[in-house]
């Protein structure tokens, strides 16, 4: 299912049964819920999700699109559909799924320059994308979206936060040292402030991404689209592997609306109080609604997406959560190969867990590795080959 691209709300979910037996790793079962902007001078929401699993949950891939730019709105769910389908029909995703989940990124901002290269000019959207099959987790990430993987103690029940991606910002040492060594610029915007019966000029804000003549000022430093800033702001994911264990019960992935007022461990913790994904979904987003008007006074909130995934076994007839495949909008044509689609519809500071695998492309060998009043999408089923 996508989701996004609503004016006021939703949740999404899709349904399977449990399979017959022998499986190794997790089965999944996702929710997800979207809550439109308000205060932003926009009557749109540009966030944008795909969830999906194959009937027995031994597979799933979920994703949260976070627009910006004029344009912003189609950049999310065009990235959100397209992604999909190229990560799905490439011929080596059995066999090098981190391979596939970055050639599924290229080929989508190729799409996009070849499709949209006017209207992506200065628009783009983030892309964080969670592939799970069985016990092997690849997760892919450009800009300040985050996937954040919940971890439990048996013994104690407690969950810890384990960032499964790091926010590109440009204040983020190797992505400035990166912009800079392509002849990009990092700085503040500049505003003009009134002094001694003068204009004078002060810098504030985050850091942002400029071209050669200081023109732009994009406060991530990776996105898909975003043309004129290329090649500073990198279009390139950094792709984590992890391979899951009996500890690893859920992931939560989040547009910048939940992070910029939730930490990674608080919204692991929610998430961990729901035996429905799609509940844990909705509070996540619902918190997180509820610190913007209280922030701004109720002036102001960013658009805000979560997608939940459950990763332990669901008992026969279970309702709760979702199999199948969820995006709201339109359809890609084909979802074929390793999931054979069936049908779709139209979605700052964090806290770090322990260190959470190995970054596998894009970043270095290092350890770390729709919208508001809550309407659900028809649920659609995907099937494995």
């Amino acid at each position: 299912q996508r989701g996004g691209s609503g004016g006021g709300g939703g949740g999404g979910s899709g349904g399977a049964g449990v399979p017959s037996g022998g499986l190794a790793g997790p089965r999944a079962v996702y929710g997800a819920y979207t809550i439109q902007n308000f205060g932003k001078n926009s009557n749109e929401n540009q966030d944008a999700y795909f969830t999906s699993a194959n009937p027995n949950g031994s597979k799933s891939f979920v994703g949260v699109f976070d627009g910006h730019g004029e344009k912003g709105k189609r950049m999310s769910n065009f990235a959100s559909a397209a992604l999909a389908r190229h990560l799905f029909s490439h011929k080596e995703l059995h066999a090098d799924p981190a391979a596939a989940l970055e050639s599924a990124y290229k080929a989508t901002q190729d799409d996009i320059e070849r499709r949209h290269g006017q209207d992506a000019s200065q628009s783009g959207t983030t892309a964080v994308a969670a592939y799970q099959h069985r016990d092997r987790l690849f997760v892919a990430n450009v800009g300040d979206s985050r996937a954040v993987l919940g971890r439990c103690d048996t013994g104690r029940r407690n969950y810890s936060a384990v960032d499964l991606s790091s926010d590109h910002k440009p204040s983020r040492p190797d992505e400035k040292e990166r912009v800079l060594a392509a002849g990009g610029h990092v700085d503040q915007m500049a505003f003009p402030v009134l002094h001694n019966g003068g204009v004078r000029w002060i810098r504030g804000g985050p850091e942002r991404v400029m071209d050669r003549n200081g023109m732009g000022g994009l406060a991530m430093s990776r996105s898909l689209g975003d043309l004129a800033l290329r090649p500073y702001v990198s279009s390139k994911p950094e792709v984590t592997e992890r391979r899951l264990d009996s500890k690893d019960r859920l992931l939560v992935l989040g547009s910048d609306g939940i992070w910029d007022h939730m930490s990674s461990q608080e919204a692991v913790d929610i998430a961990a109080r729901h035996s429905d994904p799609n509940n844990a979904a909705r509070e996540i987003s619902s918190v997180a609604r509820q610190r913007w008007n209280e922030e701004t006074e109720g002036l102001m909130s960013d658009d805000i997406t979560a997608v939940v995934v459950k990763l332990g076994s669901t008992p026969p007839g279970s309702t709760s959560g979702s199999r199948g495949s969820d995006r709201g909008m339109s359809s890609p044509p084909g979802m074929r190969q390793s999931f054979q689609r069936a049908a779709s519809s139209s979605g700052f500071d964090r806290t770090h867990g322990d260190s959470f695998g190995r970054r596998t492309r894009g970043g270095g060998e290092q350890q770390q590795f729709g919208r508001g009043a809550g309407s659900r999408h028809t649920n659609h089923l995907l099937h494995t080959t």
